[in-house]
């Protein structure tokens, strides 16, 4: 069963976005994958998946925890203003 609590959030007025830190506790489960993070922020945030990039999701050796930063922009357009192209295409 995987749980997800966010860690920190704060809003980035000037790009349009909020910037989340999560913690997601994946005991007995293998790393999530990044589609599986975009939907779990989607549903936590209420924003369109498509306003979504995971930078990164870090797991610790060992542990059954993953820390996952991820950018949550207001409309598609601030995204492909301010993303780089390899997240743009990664999600």
């Amino acid at each position: 069963m995987v749980e997800v609590e966010i860690e920190h959030e704060e809003e980035n007025e000037l790009m349009n976005r909020r910037e989340i830190t999560l913690k997601v506790d994946h005991e007995g489960e293998a790393t999530p994958t990044r589609d599986s993070v975009i939907d779990e922020v989607a549903s936590i945030a209420n924003v369109a998946k498509g306003n979504i990039v995971v930078a990164k999701i870090d797991t610790q050796f060992g542990k059954e925890e993953s820390i996952v930063t991820a950018r949550v922009y207001d409309d598609e357009e601030s995204l492909k203003k301010y993303e780089r192209d390899y997240f743009k295409e990664r999600g």
